[in-house]
């Protein structure tokens, strides 16, 4: 009866022992995503979420621009609408918003693109299903009512949270979230603005802060089927209908390199403002905020009406060089006050779009000036306007190729790129050096106490899972053991042996068990023992053997490196045992489905390597 009740777990074990040694197909591919090799199958996830990020932005778009035929003779017609219409208009919606926000759970309320890179960083790229579905409806409803925001921050949330669902329906390992969650926002940028090379290098820049092969075949494909969903709902055209223009003479240089330093300064404004405001996110209620940021924003739209909404007309005539410098002036200040209060306080929407629309305006004013200074034969103003577009995001969002390829792609000119670049170095070193601001991100993630911009080692880390770095020749024992057992364990060659008991797991080298089965036998005291205890009966402790052990804490086999590197120094152990079962509330060595341990020295070498 003894052995009977001992021959159940052991043949438990060995069936563990058993499904490590054959893997699954999934099992197999779940192991090459988590080492970054599947490459093949990451590409054909990325084409994917292309499409379902691409189908979100569609439904989105139709959200936040359908309704307004119903009080707009065209879309973006703000400026038609009356004085009392323009104050009520962005009034009514912030409070309906604030009321929204209200009802909803703190934890549910975060939104935006600031959201998706603390989700990335902080937590592993998981995005939670009902801040998605509140960022759908409130920036749906924020765009209606024609708060002074982009629709680029919603659709990046929208298309993260859609990467990230994959990834989490399909069970994947975390270092594969990651890359599927660029996917879905490089789509969900190719989607707004029919930009894909954009999308993919904002994806990169801004939101990864990597550049690798690995990373960049995925957001490519995913670009590309996010743009070609939208391109067969809306058509395939550019953003904005500009002639072609370029500089006429190198005279102008010094014109396009003052108005560098005026973006830079203006830039870092708005960064500081964030910097005061995004706090208050943490101490009033939305209601408040939304109200305050509604009423600044309607007082100041019954006299400039281009404030509201995403403002695309306003900057397609700034390109066109219909609109003066005085007025352009205005617009500036106007929508720089009314965006500053708009998201420093929590309004959902992005910053992109403003971004542009203050570059095209500071640009097209300069341009002005420099047709009077050098006279006609000068680029035109549309082209200071393209460049100030390019210098204006790239400071604000210190990202500065994400934002010269918007604007080639929104314009489809490439004589931009010249003069975009000298401007786009200046403003961002105006910005960076002269002002000591970072991008409007990294700065409102770290006004929220959040960490926004991740070691160079831990981003290391975080591209490989454990899967694909732990020790799975490992064999799961129980405390006491017969020789024969232990024998048997031997014989399946584990490296190290893995015992459960009641408080905690410990691993074990089993070359020490070898090694304490070959010592040397002492022939007992009395002879008589072996009658009443035969050898094969004595049990073997091990936990008690010499030898090196180490105590063991759970991880999820869907982990990173740096998940396990900080589990280490968090929990104090010396390894950690990965259970496939372990995410789903099971701890435990002999309850969940162990497929290996990690042990400082693994990171250590990935590390090295």
């Amino acid at each position: 009866m003894r052995r009977r009740t001992q021959s159940k777990p052991q043949s438990r074990y060995a069936a563990a022992i058993s499904r490590l040694r054959r893997p699954q197909f999934f099992d197999r591919l779940q192991l090459e995503l988590s080492a970054q090799q599947a490459l093949s199958t990451l590409v054909l996830l990325a084409l994917v979420i292309g499409i379902c990020a691409g189908l979100v932005i569609i439904a989105f778009r139709q959200l936040s621009e359908g309704p307004a035929i119903l009080y707009l003779p065209k879309l973006e017609d703000f400026e038609s609408l009356s004085p009392e219409w323009r104050f009520m208009l962005p009034v009514v919606g912030a409070m309906l918003l604030g009321l929204i926000f209200h009802w909803i759970a703190p934890s549910g309320r975060p939104v935006g693109v600031v959201h998706v890179l603390d989700r990335l960083h902080n937590h592993q790229g998981k995005m939670p299903a009902k801040n998605a579905i509140l960022q759908f409806f409130g920036g749906a409803l924020a765009l209606l009512s024609g708060q002074s925001i982009g629709r680029e921050g919603p659709s990046v949330h929208l298309g993260a949270a859609t990467g990230s669902w994959v990834a989490q329906r399909l069970r994947l390992p975390n270092n594969a979230r990651r890359t599927l969650l660029a996917c879905g926002v490089a789509a969900a940028i190719a989607a707004s603005f029919n930009t894909p090379l954009a999308g993919v290098i904002f994806a990169m820049e801004v939101v990864m802060l990597e550049y690798t092969v690995a990373g960049f075949l995925p957001v490519m494909i995913a670009a590309v089927s996010g743009s070609a969903a939208t391109r067969l709902a809306f058509g395939h055209h550019t953003m904005f209908n500009v002639p072609p223009s370029q500089l006429q003479s190198l005279a102008e240089l010094p014109i396009l390199f003052a108005c560098a330093l005026a973006i830079g300064a203006l830039a870092s404004l708005f960064i500081i403002s964030q910097r005061k405001l995004v706090p208050l996110q943490q101490k009033y209620s939305p209601l408040l905020r939304f109200t305050i940021a509604g009423v600044a924003t309607g007082l100041i739209a019954i006299w400039i009406p281009e404030v509201l909404g995403t403002g695309y007309d306003t900057m397609e005539l700034a390109m066109l060089g219909q609109i003066g410098v005085v007025a352009l002036s205005i617009i500036v200040l106007a929508k720089l006050t009314a965006t500053s209060l708009a998201i420093g306080l929590g309004i959902p929407g992005g910053v992109i779009g403003p971004s542009l629309i203050l570059g095209a305006c500071i640009g097209g004013g300069a341009g002005h000036l420099a047709n009077i200074l050098l006279g006609e034969a000068t680029a035109s103003p549309g082209l200071y306007a393209m460049v100030g577009m390019a210098a204006m995001m790239a400071a604000m969002l210190n990202a500065p190729l994400a934002a010269l390829l918007t604007i080639l792609e929104l314009t489809y000119n490439a004589n931009v790129l010249f003069p975009a670049m000298l401007t786009i170095v200046v403003a961002c070193l105006v910005s960076r050096q002269l002002f000591s601001t970072d991008g409007i991100y990294q700065e409102s993630l770290r006004a929220l106490g959040k960490s926004g911009t991740p070691s160079w080692r831990a981003q290391m880390l975080s591209r490989v899972g454990v899967a694909g770095a732990m020790e799975r020749a490992i064999a799961v024992a129980p405390q006491l053991l017969d020789p024969t057992q232990a024998q048997r364990l031997i014989d399946q060659k584990p490296a190290w042996l893995l015992v459960d008991t009641e408080d905690s797991a410990v691993a074990l080298r089993t070359a020490d068990l070898a090694h304490f089965l070959q010592r040397p036998q002492n022939p007992p005291k009395d002879p008589q023992d072996n009658e009443h205890k035969p050898a094969a009966e004595e049990k073997i402790d091990l936990l008690r053997l010499p030898g090196e052990r180490l105590e063991m804490a759970p991880l999820s086999w869907r982990a990173t490196l740096l998940e396990a590197q900080q589990t280490l120094e968090r929990r104090d152990v010396g390894a950690l045992y990965i259970g496939r079962d372990y995410d789903q509330g099971s701890p435990g060595v002999r309850n969940c489905d162990v497929a290996g341990i990690i042990l400082p020295e693994h990171i250590e070498h990935y590390y090295r390597q």
